[in-house]
């Protein structure tokens, strides 16, 4: 059960020539060693060995029984935690609190940590920059398959990408894990304008470590304990800084839930002061409490101020006074941390206090189930159908299953009384509310796609609906089945492809129906140049492009309305379409997810042994597994949650339409550690798609073979098969973005 943390503050930069960023950020010391003071008190109340914990502490000004904070030094003290820890951490802490920069976009986080020997733009890039989305990939392989945490505080200094290029994280890297790590990334992203110098974030995170108020649930299965999880503690720490913008993202087999961070046992009690005033003679009566998880109670007033200490809890209270109206009664009231509650007596006219409706409708899609988590309380309700007036007011965790108890969407939602719950509420987003007008019968916010898809399409996840769309042109005419209501959409019509084409397709939703998108299709060497994207009639804020180009690897760049370029190795193959589906996510960064699908009036050029598997499969109802499966590795999630085993072995062995999905299934193998039969699926893939990239990747890392470098693996995962690719890739290492499930920079080549 061992324990490891990285903890770094950088408040002096001492050798900063160029101005680039400020010398010196006051108290990011001190609360890297706050951070520090709280997790050795939080391992010792746990009862862990010295011999089972290791704190590396990095700071400028250097403190006693630490290191300096250079880039050579963090890269050191990284190379020491995994020398202790490979394979065998259950638990990793890292903490940064300095400066940081991004060269993608105005307003994107800081992905580039800055060290103390940054000396200027020209000379620091890759000597004094730490790539943070590549050291969070390297842990999550190296450590084993725990618990990762990573607060970062780091100011936001938007430096000229032209000036500075990213360091590219040199360490060595290791094929053979045993599994990775879940993670969990909380990190603010003020502007360095600002420079943070109040130490707001790093303060009401240690408070909120600590326990304090919503940052605490009760533990599900003990009710004398309570838990510091990550959903609560990111909850606690937003809300309590609403001004400051937070970045937050958690990859692994579990959700934000499964990050239990601190426990408390006993579980903590909560002070309230019950304050009557206006009585005009002594007060005689009771408190009345009654919480939704503790139960009704009752408890004498001691006077006009009465001390309680009670359970943390979501208490509707009032109070019972002899002979004595209460003016502001029957209060609803979080009581999470000490508190005072004044209520008023007397012949004045009655106190409106402001609470509104208390309960509010469930809407559920059809052939679907909604599970309601109250995060304060713990509370469930599961709702399989609508539910009127069925749900208090509270903060949910909300996940909603098929039919097939199959993971559709998950997310944290405020409820407040009177109003609906509705996940799958679409109607205000532009590219989604433009095709559901479009012919598409509506159910309770699903879509009737096809019928091909067994009912509805309650997922309300624009890729997934741009998946299933682009593959019903392609696709149409496959082994002779129609899709006649995506036939009927104004898109480009796949029917009159030749025999051995391989043209490429990209679909793009967004919200702002005025955004432009720009596609260039280039090989290594060349010169993008740029097409653009169009939107069909009468569908707003979609973008659509169609590409006839050459079989074989290729790079794909898209630019949204003058952003920054976002680039993705692909591969054309003969007889199939390469199909790009693409959205904006809250902070615009892109959402991208590639198929390689056969075209529909084609299917019996394609290998005999691909084609006859094909016949009897659901292509339409595959690619829409293949969509959810693909938001799920995105997320590093375990993809055993959006489809059935079956489905998983017949992807795994090859009874499917797109090798994408073989290649992605056994990444996934390779994520949790199980490699039985990854050396059957990299010899399939090598044996019917010899021009698949993935293959040979999947063929080193099973160990079966060693097959020359051709072409760039389509996923980042296949790079960790070469010790030498970082030479060989058509755009610096530095810009590769390893918050993406593809091989995929930020950036394309200058013009030459």
């Amino acid at each position: 059960m061992s324990r490891r943390a990285l903890i770094i503050g950088i408040e002096d930069y001492v050798d900063v020539q160029d101005g680039s960023i400020g010398p010196k950020l006051p108290g990011t010391r001190e609360a890297a060693l706050a951070f520090r003071d709280w997790l050795s008190a939080k391992w010792n109340a746990e009862h862990i060995a010295q011999t089972d914990r290791q704190i590396v502490f990095c700071s400028e000004p250097i403190v006693p029984d630490g290191r300096p904070a250079k880039l050579d030094d963090i890269n050191q003290a990284l190379l020491d935690i995994r020398a202790a820890g490979q394979d065998s951490t259950d638990e990793f802490f890292f903490f940064f609190s300095g400066h940081g920069f991004t060269f993608v976009s105005a307003g994107a986080r800081a992905d580039q940590l800055i060290a103390a020997n940054y000396r200027s733009m020209e000379l620091s890039g890759a000597s004094a920059c730490l790539h943070l989305d590549k050291m969070i990939y390297w842990l999550r392989q190296e450590l084993g398959p725990g618990k990762q945490y990573y607060f970062v505080d780091a100011c936001r200094n938007e430096l000229d990408g032209t000036k500075i290029a990213g360091a590219t994280f040199g360490l060595p890297n290791n094929p053979q894990t045993t599994g990775e790590a879940m993670t969990f990334l909380l990190q603010s992203t003020v502007p360095a304008a600002t420079a943070a110098a109040d130490g707001r974030f790093p303060r009401e995170l240690i408070e909120g470590l600590k326990g304090r108020s919503i940052a605490k649930t009760w533990d599900e299965v003990d009710d004398d304990a309570m838990l510091v999880r990550y959903d609560t503690l990111r909850i606690y720490v937003t809300g309590r800084l609403k001004d400051q913008p937070m970045y937050n993202k958690v990859e692994g087999a579990g959700g934000e839930a499964d990050g239990i961070i601190a426990r408390f046992k006993p579980a903590p009690t909560t002070n309230c002061v019950v304050r009557i005033e206006g009585a005009t003679e002594p007060v005689k009566g009771f408190v009345v409490m009654n919480g939704r998880r503790t139960g009704h109670f009752r408890v004498a007033l001691t006077g006009d101020v009465t001390d309680l200490v009670v359970k943390p809890d979501r208490y509707t209270m009032s109070v019972d006074l002899q002979n004595t109206k209460v003016r502001d009664n029957d209060r609803t009231i979080l009581l999470f941390e000490d508190n005072d509650v004044t209520f008023h007596v007397g012949n004045l006219p009655t106190l409106e206090v402001a609470s509104g409706p208390d309960l509010s409708d469930v809407l559920v899609p059809p052939q679907t189930s909604i599970e309601l988590r109250e995060l304060n309380t713990g509370e469930r309700q599961i709702f399989g159908r609508d539910a009127v007036g069925a749900l208090p007011k509270g903060r949910y965790a909300a996940t909603m299953r098929d039919r097939d108890s199959i993971l559709v969407s998950s997310r944290i939602l405020d409820v407040e009384g009177g109003k609906s719950v509705n996940l799958t509420d679409w109607t205000q987003k532009t590219a989604q509310a433009s095709i559901a007008a479009s012919g598409f019968p509506v159910d309770g916010g699903a879509v009737d796609f096809s019928e091909s898809l067994g009912g509805p399409l309650a997922d309300p996840d624009l890729n997934v609906w741009l998946a299933v769309l682009g593959a019903g042109r392609i696709m149409n005419g496959i082994f002779g089945r129609y899709y006649s209501k995506i036939g009927a959409l104004p898109l480009h019509d796949f029917r009159q492809e030749m025999p051995g084409a391989s043209p490429l397709y990209v679909l793009a939703g967004f919200d702002d129906a005025g955004l432009e998108l720009k596609v260039s299709v280039w090989k290594p060497g060349a010169v993008p140049s740029w097409l653009p994207a169009h939107q069909p009639a009468g569908l707003d804020g979609v973008r659509e492009l169609y590409v006839p180009i050459s079989t074989g690897p290729q790079l794909v760049s898209f630019e949204v309305s003058g952003q920054a370029a976002y680039t993705v190795a692909s591969l054309s193959s003969p007889n199939r379409a390469t199909l790009f589906t693409l959205t904006l996510d809250e902070i615009g960064t892109p959402v991208l997810a590639q198929y390689l699908l056969p075209l529909g009036e084609q299917v019996g050029q394609l290998h005999p042994f691909v084609a006859e598997r094909l016949r009897f499969r659901n292509p339409l109802a595959d690619v829409k597994s293949l969509a959810q499966a693909m938001r799920a590795f995105r997320n590093r999630r375990d993809i055993r949650e959006t489809m059935t085993s079956q489905l998983l072995d017949e992807i795994l062995y090859m009874k499917w339409v797109d090798p994408i999905a073989t290649a992605l299934s056994a990444y996934e193998l390779i994520r949790r550690g199980e490699r039985g039969s990854l050396a059957e699926v990299a010899n399939n893939l090598t044996t019917y798609f010899p021009d698949f990239p993935d293959g040979a990747a999947l063929a080193r890392l099973a160990g079966i073979s060693k097959p020359d470098f051709e072409a760039i693996p389509l996923f980042l995962d296949g790079l960790r098969a070469y010790d030498d690719l970082e030479s060989r890739l058509p755009i610096p290492a530095a810009r590769l973005d390893y918050s993406s499930p593809w091989t995929a920079w930020r950036g394309v080549p200058a013009a030459r």
